[in-house]
């Protein structure tokens, strides 16, 4: 069964998510170097139980993931680590992987090894960076651990269809859609990455309901039965998906 996951950076959000739907299986929680043991602790008396850490290679959070994967274990809990590369010469001229390499191998130095994943994004600043071949790149090399990838709300509608794809042609069938933000502006992405996830396969968006409204053409300003006649059908803009 596919699933679409929501991460958010406070433990203390948990009860109201839940209330606005939110199944508690889906949440994650973002850990950071200071406070996190109560973090995980407050999570998991309220039932959630997965936890992740951001670009533990860039922030230089080796020891941390290796304490938090150990503790979190511990308590029944799952971690999962992620990490971008976008330096073109070190991913493809050197071959050198990057910081996705050594999140992969920081992963299979804990004692408790945490899942793994990906947020690099299509970049074009320095030639293409596409995140598919970092993907495959993990699956190549961590198969069990690699179970979930991150798609952001920056991407063009055709990119999205790309990234969707390839997690279906990986056996991936978990996602993190990331609502991008920039200079404290959120990208308008969120809706066509939905869009895209439901053209990509019937499991990650089963349903789409579209706000309809019925136009009609009356004798006068009131409802008559029997005197209007239905003239088309305006859709709102209103929409739902599942």
């Amino acid at each position: 069964m596919a699933a679409v996951w929501f991460l958010v950076g406070d433990f203390h959000l948990i009860p109201q998510l839940h209330s606005y739907g939110y199944s508690l299986e889906n949440i994650f929680i973002g850990l950071g170097p200071d406070g996190w043991q109560t973090a995980v602790d407050s999570a998991i008396n309220k039932n959630v139980n997965r936890f992740y850490i951001d670009e533990p290679i860039r922030h230089g959070y080796q020891q941390f993931v290796r304490d938090a994967s150990t503790y979190i274990a511990l308590r029944g809990g799952t971690l999962t680590i992620s990490e971008s590369e976008f330096r073109w010469w070190d991913w493809y001229e050197l071959g050198l992987r990057g910081n996705i390499g050594a999140m992969v191998d920081l992963a299979l130095s804990c004692t408790s090894r945490p899942f793994v994943c990906c947020h690099t994004h299509f970049d074009y600043h320095f030639g293409t960076i596409d995140p598919r071949a970092q993907w495959t790149y993990i699956m190549g090399r961590v198969p069990n651990l690699f179970k979930m990838v991150i798609i952001k709300s920056r991407q063009s509608a055709y990119e999205m269809s790309l990234l969707w794809g390839h997690a279906n042609n990986l056996g991936i069938n978990q996602v993190l859609l990331y609502p991008f933000q920039e200079d404290g502006i959120t990208y308008a992405g969120v809706q066509t990455a939905i869009e895209q996830g439901f053209w990509s396969g019937p499991e990650w968006v089963q349903r789409y309901y579209m706000e309809l409204r019925d136009v009609w053409c009356c004798p006068s300003i009131y409802w008559e039965e029997g005197a209007c006649t239905y003239q088309y059908s305006d859709y709102t803009g209103g929409a739902q998906w599942f």
